[in-house]
């Protein structure tokens, strides 16, 4: 933690990166969620009375409930984290991949954009 003042452009306030880490970690819930659809695929339902299936689709579950839980988690600490508690994410936000959700995650106060206006889709 810095004690230097959350007014200076290097610092965030902790509460406020912990909910947009929370709100990050819903989104990605939702979208784990929307991987369901895929059991809608023509010919994917046949393959899902295979056991391996159902495991994938178990995992999928568990995967989108400890997101969503983490999500819930960090809200609750934010909400109880001292607000003049700061820290310099900088370091943290250069070893992210996605610029869009880097630039959530240094200014955590500004509004999320919708994901079809800035996030990135790679291809390998």
């Amino acid at each position: 933690m810095c004690a230097q003042s959350a007014s200076n452009s290097e610092t965030t306030p902790i509460p406020l990166l912990l909910s947009a880490v929370g709100e990050e970690l819903g989104h990605l819930a939702a979208d784990v969620e929307r991987l369901h659809a895929i059991v809608e695929l023509p010919g994917v339902r046949e393959s899902l009375r295979k056991a391996q299936c159902f495991d994938v689709l178990q995992g999928i579950d568990h995967v989108t409930q400890h997101l969503a839980g983490l999500s819930e988690f960090l809200a609750t600490l934010s909400a109880t984290t001292p607000e003049h508690w700061v820290l310099d994410t900088r370091a943290a936000c250069d070893v992210l991949l996605i610029a869009s959700l880097c630039e959530r995650l240094k200014q955590p106060a500004a509004p999320r954009a919708k994901a079809t206006e800035q996030d990135e889709c790679e291809f390998f």
